[in-house]
């Protein structure tokens, strides 16, 4: 079961602490485990695990592992989103899964905060004549002091805010602009193309003269 808090009506003191703690971002979780995307047992089946999660000025809570069970794929791949629907007109949030193409992209979904907006949760890869997921792209996001955290460069495809900065794998990135004066993310680390930067123990300091 989801609980959630900040759709129109009462928020306790408490409630107020922890949703001005996620004010800031877009999206996010707490936790690492916090809606972790997996395959689950029976065809097509997606668990979710239980966690916190943030957008738009609601706070989201799941108490259990939820469940989803993807459409029959035709032929080939196709690769659907676990999202987390937020509905003002019910005030309430649902895990849904919206389907995709062929291709490992973000589909369409609802962005319309105060209506119905849908956080990216992971891409999934359902195939022909398969009956288990067979792959999961996690899209999460971790939200902190000093900025966002996620685990996959898709996660550039769903946020939009100029001056957005996340680190993914040992990069980060920022949301700038280009020289004809067009929002795009840019590289904000000298690691660009690295996985892994340096550790500290190997760096090199030379005192400039």
């Amino acid at each position: 079961m989801i609980t959630s808090t900040g759709f129109e009506g009462t928020v306790d003191y408490a409630e107020w602490a922890t949703l001005t703690s996620h004010m800031g971002a877009q999206y996010g979780v707490t936790g690492k485990d916090s809606f972790a995307v997996s395959a689950g047992s029976g065809d097509r089946v997606v668990s979710v695990q239980p966690g916190t999660a943030a957008g738009q000025g609601i706070l989201d809570t799941s108490d259990a592992v939820e469940s989803l069970t993807g459409a029959p794929v035709a032929s080939g791949n196709r690769w659907d989103l676990v999202a987390l629907r937020r509905d003002w007109s019910t005030s309430t949030s649902t895990l849904v899964l919206i389907q995709g193409g062929s291709s490992a992209s973000i589909p369409a979904r609802s962005t319309s905060p105060g209506v119905e907006d849908d956080q990216p949760i992971a891409l999934v890869r359902f195939s022909a004549g398969q009956t288990g997921v067979q792959e999961v792209i996690d899209l999460r996001v971790w939200h902190g002091d000093g900025g966002l955290a996620a685990r996959h460069p898709l996660v550039r495809d769903y946020l939009t805010r100029i001056g957005t900065r996340i680190w993914i794998n040992g990069v980060t990135w920022v949301i700038g602009f280009d020289a004809s004066g067009n929002q795009t993310w840019v590289p904000d680390s000298v690691y660009v193309g690295s996985t892994q930067p340096p550790v500290a123990e190997n760096l090199v300091w030379v005192k400039k003269p």
